[in-house]
């Protein structure tokens, strides 16, 4: 069938239509969806151990890793990057990029991290700092964070 410019009419498919496959299909979807969900709880179960701690990572590479502080203490770490110095502020609030020799300061105006599996990273500085660990008060309040919440 053909329309009045020449172009195949689309076919219409129902849902059960997409659903049809032979059950080795159907077994395959089972095993896929219960491997992703242990999966899921493999994760939330690895990033929850240990007290709350910020990892600092140039690339792949392990830079510092430092305990969020329980007191109005203040750690400032100079993480060297592919362009420059990024200075990143851990403290009792968080994590946050405090300055960086990027152009566009994505890093510097995401805020403030302060949750168990949150993500803030500079970019084109290759820099990322990650929060570990889980704070027994907190331990309901896991969140996962691609970059920005």
């Amino acid at each position: 069938m053909t329309t009045k410019n020449n172009h195949p009419k689309a076919a219409t498919v129902s849902f059960r239509q997409c659903l049809q496959g032979s059950w080795g299909d159907r077994i395959l979807l089972l095993f896929l969806l219960a491997g992703i969900i242990l999966l899921w709880f493999q994760i939330s179960q690895t990033l929850a151990q240990g007290a709350p701690t910020a990892y600092v990572y140039h690339g792949e590479t392990l830079l510092a890793k430092y305990p969020l502080p329980d007191d109005e203490h203040i750690i400032h770490v100079a993480a060297q990057g592919e362009i420059g110095i990024s200075d990143i502020e851990i403290s009792q609030q968080g994590i946050r990029f405090d300055s960086s020799p990027c152009s566009t300061h994505h890093c510097t105006l995401s805020g403030t991290k302060k949750y168990t599996g949150s993500v803030i990273a500079c970019v084109p500085n290759h820099i990322m700092v990650v929060i570990r660990g889980s704070d027994e008060k907190d331990d309901k309040t896991i969140t996962f964070d691609a970059i920005s919440e």
